[in-house]
């Protein structure tokens, strides 16, 4: 487990922490069932919180969203979270989306821009499970749905995951050229949905300070750059787990368009992430347990 601390952190971080867990967890769900898969994470999660070092990560944040010193049960059901996020991943990932109960909460907002033939900008966060989109992507059949990322491959999640299903790449557009944005601006226009993440900072030349948990951190600007160049709407979304099988995915309209005139461009774009930080945060103390971002967000180790 990498001790890195600062925005790149995270990357080593998460990559390291859960191979095993999700090569382990990918063998379970598959061969014995996403039952007995379950029963698997309890001995799973106490390993890796005997043996990793994030776990006062854990502690950090749920001090936060708690409101309280968090004692070792709550850090527990916050990896436990995880890992069973990652277990239900790997069912879905292999199209056995039947499995699960997932009730929409705001869904009238997205009926409305797609009945107008808009394309739509999916603002997320690693918070939930951000794949059962691909449970609602079967109410319109012709709309299609791309996640908008840093090509991330090279590390071994992802790995793990591309082989489990090989169609991921082409459910992907990742920018870093000027190519990937006019694929992506053509996706849009034509109509579908592309989904960014937006809770992690790449570079800190795009970072932006927010209030969050009453006190400031970083979060990227690049997302909702993107969205103002794209000039589609912004929808938050959020698919927490709520037990067993079930599932809430919340909708939010974030903005009809992202405006980021260059006069004001860092005003605004702080103005924006600020309502972004405030959103996910009322979310996060709502249900504390769904949010996975197990590094040194708040900087507190600088």
């Amino acid at each position: 487990m990498t001790e890195d601390i600062g925005h790149e952190s995270w990357k080593k971080t998460n990559d390291r922490g859960s191979l095993w867990l999700i090569e382990l967890i990918t063998w379970i769900i598959l061969h014995l069932g996403r039952g007995v898969g379950r029963l698997f994470l309890y001995p799973i999660v106490c390993y890796f919180i005997l043996f990793s070092s994030t776990t006062r990560y854990s502690r950090s944040y749920l001090k936060r969203s708690l409101a309280r010193t968090p004692p070792l049960q709550d850090v527990f059901r916050h990896y436990y979270s995880f890992a069973n996020m990652l277990l239900d991943r790997v069912y879905l990932l292999s199209g056995k989306t039947q499995a699960f109960d997932v009730q929409l909460h705001g869904d009238e907002i997205l009926d409305d821009l797609i009945n107008k033939n808009k394309g739509i900008i999916l603002l997320g966060s690693h918070r939930g499970n951000f794949d059962l989109l691909r449970i609602f992507s079967t109410k319109y059949s012709d709309i299609k749905i791309k996640a908008v990322m840093n090509d991330n491959s090279a590390q071994k999640v992802n790995q793990v995951f591309e082989k489990l299903n090989p169609a991921l790449k082409d459910e992907v557009i990742h920018i870093g050229d000027p190519e990937s944005m006019l694929r992506l601006k053509e996706f849009v226009q034509q109509g579908n949905l592309a989904g960014i993440l937006a809770d992690r900072v790449e570079t800190d030349s795009r970072a932006v300070s927010c209030n969050f948990f009453n006190q400031a951190t970083q979060f990227p600007g690049g997302p909702l750059i993107v969205a103002s160049l794209i000039q589609a709407p912004v929808i938050l979304c959020f698919g927490l787990h709520n037990k067993n099988n079930q599932y809430d995915v919340y909708f939010h309209l974030f903005s009809e368009q992202i405006h980021l005139p260059r006069a004001e461009r860092q005003e605004k774009l702080s103005h924006y992430m600020q309502k972004y930080a405030d959103i996910l945060e009322q979310h996060c103390k709502k249900n504390p347990y769904n949010w996975y971002n197990f590094y040194d967000f708040w900087n507190e180790e600088q």
